[in-house]
């Protein structure tokens, strides 16, 4: 008699499981399309000064979006603070588009100077508080001397390490020449910006 109520019991469970897991299935795919409606009107904005603040971004577009939230993109494979992009959110598509119009056909006035930015929109894959997308299954492992992809993934790590070395000299150079951060605005007058 015990076997029985213990089978109903696990049967029960099973059904439990069954329906938790169908509404954690839902409750994802929301989470998600609501997610890709933020992505659809945010847009990204590059090669920003580094004096360039969210209420600078807010007051620039304001003639033609209401800006939502700003969130600056850090490089952390450089040691200098030197905030070069953002994605910045507006209420919707159409602003977003005139938002990208905007950037790209007017320069970026700051301090009496233009400075030309370049605006695209956003990529789910800019965003690092992104859930994961419903339905996507993720498997990895350890690649080992002699495993098929070994030599592949060795390449990419040889370029990885050219890119960084290639960037960091670009960043060095910018900055010897007062480009970078502390250039103009650190009275450096043989700057350009």
């Amino acid at each position: 008699m015990a076997t029985s109520d213990e089978q109903a019991h696990e049967d029960r469970q099973d059904i439990k499981d069954e329906q938790l897991a169908h509404k954690d299935d839902e409750q994802a795919e929301k989470e998600y399309a609501d997610f890709e409606a933020r992505v659809r009107r945010t847009i990204y904005i590059d090669h920003l000064s580094p004096l360039v603040t969210a209420q600078v971004i807010k007051a620039s577009l304001a003639q033609c979006a209401n800006v939502v939230s700003t969130e600056f993109i850090q490089n952390y494979t450089i040691q200098y603070e030197i905030p070069a992009a953002a994605l910045v959110e507006v209420d919707n598509v159409s602003q977003a588009q005139a938002a990208v119009d905007l950037m790209n056909n007017f320069p970026f006035m700051l301090g009496g100077m233009p400075r030309p930015v370049r605006a695209v929109f956003a990529k789910p894959d800019m965003f690092p508080d992104r859930p994961r997308k419903p339905g996507l299954k993720v498997e990895f492992s350890w690649v080992k001397q002699g495993d098929p992809g070994y030599d592949g993934m060795n390449k990419l790590k040889g370029l990885a390490r050219r890119q960084e070395a290639e960037n960091m000299a670009l960043i060095k150079e910018s900055i010897g020449r007062g480009e970078g951060a502390g250039g103009a605005a650190a009275g450096n007058p043989g700057s350009k910006q």
